[in-house]
């Protein structure tokens, strides 16, 4: 990874915790409030957030429906979430390398604050955490990582993104950093906009790219 990476900015489920939510189970949930009904390959490529937009607009008697699935679910992994192996060291590696780092989610603040109540996630407390309510608009849309950059003040380029999934990989091209594909579960690669600067399966692995020269 080039020396002048000032600073990092991750994804947090299934990047640095596994969070156990179900993607598929909700854009389902929400999209069975559609009439006449999604096509199947709406429903699997469609961001979640985006399906909800979608379902305002065209049943916005719906809207309230949908959100409050689409939360429940979320909450209710959130209970039972896990620490990936590793990534509780991230924040102290970097302090050593002193190289600033956030995390933004698409999640939402109540989820997030399930996670703060546990004594394993104590280490996501070294982050500055960004989610969903802290921008108009979520990933894919490149805002929150572009205003991110602004608040640390940092050139794009010198920026990198880690995430798990194609919306991950979307924002951090549109927003014109690079992307770290943290392989940690199957995703559609094909929806990838270009290939990642690196692709890595467990937090050793990234260890051993930030010591790269």
């Amino acid at each position: 990874m080039p020396r002048t990476v000032k600073l990092l900015i991750f994804d947090l489920d299934d990047t640095l915790i596994c969070s156990n939510i179900d993607y598929y189970k909700i854009r389902y949930s929400i999209a069975e409030l559609f009439n006449p009904p999604l096509s199947e390959e709406t429903i699997k490529n469609t961001p979640i957030l985006k399906l909800l937009t979608k379902l305002n607009m065209i049943h916005p008697d719906q809207y309230n429906e949908g959100k409050e699935r689409m939360i429940e679910l979320e909450s209710g992994a959130a209970e039972f979430a896990t620490v990936l192996e590793g990534a509780e060291k991230i924040p102290d590696l970097l302090m050593k390398l002193n190289i600033p780092a956030a995390i933004f989610t698409n999640n939402s603040i109540n989820t997030l604050n399930i996670y703060l109540a546990k004594p394993i996630f104590n280490f996501l407390t070294k982050f500055e955490i960004f989610t969903r309510e802290d921008f108009t608009c979520a990933k894919p849309d490149p805002e929150g990582i572009i205003k991110i950059i602004e608040k640390y003040g940092v050139p794009s380029e010198d920026v990198f993104y880690i995430g798990d999934s194609y919306i991950d990989a979307i924002a951090a091209q549109q927003s014109g950093v690079r992307f770290i594909h943290f392989k940690s579960r199957k995703t559609n690669q094909k929806l990838f906009p270009e290939p990642p600067y690196a692709t890595i399966t467990n937090w050793d692995e990234f260890e051993d790219l930030l010591n790269q020269s």
